[in-house]
């Protein structure tokens, strides 16, 4: 059985590449986990994808980084986009979508490569940033590694709809708690004057966006 092929309900199971990006894309953070010294761990982290590859940072002196570049980890990324609420606590359960998977871990050398990604990674969570600051200095590029995840080892499982069991009566409510992610309202640094103004790139991303 493929690492990444449910053992429970497979029908929720899928490889298909636009449902992979939707979850991907959506996603805010993945858990990256890896074994160093015989010692299982997993690091959330921020991360952009690009065609079928994601790609994550850290300082250049992170052990975290060092520990897994031309390493196989796994990763994971994960929506809880509903509580699903049955006649007992046992048949209760969650709609969820989710990615899950494997690849060795490659680093990026190239300066210009890495400039890219820096300028992917600020828009893909404010977008229009970078434009308003400015790209990456030369060093802060250096002192900053960057690596690549490949997905061709990578699958989706989601639960959705209602309940898996029969009502049989009506004394307790059932049904689905939608839960929600958005942005909120910006709060100003305290070292900037209160009264500054709000840039547009900011207004437009909390006056109707829930995601980046």
């Amino acid at each position: 059985m493929p690492a990444t092929q449910p053992s429970r309900y497979p029908s929720r199971g899928t490889e298909e590449r636009k449902t992979l990006y939707q979850i991907i894309d959506e996603g805010l953070f993945c858990t990256i986990a890896f074994i160093r010294e015989g010692v299982p761990h997993q690091i959330p982290t921020g991360f952009a994808r690009v065609g079928d590859d994601i790609y994550i940072h850290a300082s250049a002196k992170s052990h975290f980084i060092e520990s897994i570049i031309d390493e196989l980890v796994s990763f994971s990324i994960t929506h809880l986009d509903a509580l699903v609420l049955a006649p007992t606590a046992f048949d209760h359960s969650f709609n969820y979508r989710s990615v899950i998977g494997f690849s060795e871990v490659e680093e990026l050398v190239d300066e210009d490569e890495k400039l890219k990604f820096f300028n992917l990674f600020t828009d893909r969570y404010i977008p229009g940033r970078i434009a308003d600051i400015g790209e990456p200095t030369s060093e802060q590029i250096r002192i900053t590694k960057i690596v690549r995840l490949s997905l061709n080892n990578a699958a989706a499982k989601i639960r959705e709809g209602d309940m898996n069991v029969r009502l049989q009566d009506e004394t307790s409510w059932c049904g689905i708690i939608p839960l929600e992610k958005r942005y909120g309202t910006p709060e100003i640094d305290q070292q900037q004057p209160a009264d500054s103004e709000l840039p547009n790139y900011l207004k437009e991303l909390v006056n109707g966006f829930s995601k980046p």
